[in-house]
């Protein structure tokens, strides 16, 4: 099917991806008109040990 039989039909390919805020790992793809990126947490133990970790970015000094 050609780009413009794609356009006319709303075909949509994968260029949207979920990927994981710590290690950056493609997580899943979903079916978009452009490029997207989405952030998530994979399934790595580190990367969920980091998230639990509380920042302190934006905190007053004490």
């Amino acid at each position: 099917m050609g780009a413009e039989r794609a356009e006319v039909y709303g075909s949509r390919e994968n260029y949207g991806l979920v990927l994981c805020r710590h290690c950056n790992e493609i997580i899943d793809t979903l079916p978009t008109n452009g490029v997207k990126k989405l952030y998530s947490l994979c399934d790595s133990e580190r990367c969920r040990s980091l998230q639990a970790v509380p920042s302190d970015i934006g905190e007053e000094p004490a």
